[in-house]
């Protein structure tokens, strides 16, 4: 019956014409019973009346399940015209690693941001750090260089104590010879790993991103730090 269908990420995914016939179908045989009765009323007055009423219901009802599938349908009708867009190829997986590389004193971490706004009172409340960092597709420092994480992060821990509670907003912008683009992702960071982010967004092959997206720190060695992002897509 799905004359234009394609299987993404375990999901099948089915055009919007393909699922206003399906609608259109279901309508037409549950509506049948009821068409056949009227039919057979015995004045042929009756018949008229009753035949102008369930045309008047079948196309309000096609109407709505016309619109209830175009809702449905839209994202699977997104992905299917993607391939169309200019640009670089739509990002069709379901995930992506990669790992940003951290050194504390580099000038690609600038920690004065912004100041506290009453240290006396809130400690670090208030405090913003801008950061600018490397994206590698491997752990190791000289792993290949997939594209850059750039953003900030403001301290939400309302009074003094050590409890790291942050809120970040990161753009990644991403190049590993095939695709390219950026994704925004935002969310609360804290001293407890693994962190969880959402995809908000996304440019070029992650045009439309949504999703979410794991943070974990999987090395401290000094001033250097290393942070492993697994992102999940759910467009």
């Amino acid at each position: 019956m799905w004359a234009h269908s394609m299987l993404c990420c375990g999901r099948l995914y089915i055009c919007r014409p393909c699922i206003l016939f399906h609608h259109r179908l279901l309508l037409a045989g549950a509506l049948q019973p009821l068409l056949s009765k009227m039919v057979a009323a015995p004045s042929m007055t009756g018949r008229t009346a009753n035949m102008r009423i369930v045309a008047l219901v079948l196309g309000l009802l096609i109407h709505r399940a016309s619109q209830t599938a175009v809702a449905e349908g839209s994202g699977s009708s997104c992905n299917i015209d993607a391939a169309t867009w200019p640009g670089p190829p739509p990002f069709r997986e379901c995930r992506l690693q990669y790992y940003v590389q951290v050194f504390v004193g580099d000038p690609s971490l600038n920690q004065n941001l912004l100041p506290p706004l009453n240290e006396s009172f809130s400690g670090s409340f208030g405090h913003g750090e801008l950061f600018a960092f490397n994206a590698t597709e491997g752990p190791e420092k000289t792993s290949s260089r997939v594209g850059s994480v750039r953003g900030f992060t403001i301290d939400s821990a309302y009074k003094a104590s050590d409890i790291i509670d942050l809120i970040e907003v990161e753009l990644i912008s991403y190049d590993d010879g095939n695709y390219k683009g950026t994704i925004q992702i935002q969310g609360e960071i804290r001293a407890m790993s693994p962190n969880e982010v959402a995809i908000v967004g996304g440019t070029g092959s992650f045009r439309g991103a949504r999703g979410f997206g794991l943070i974990e720190r999987v090395l401290l060695d000094g001033p250097y730090r290393r942070f492993h992002h697994d992102l999940h897509f759910v467009y």
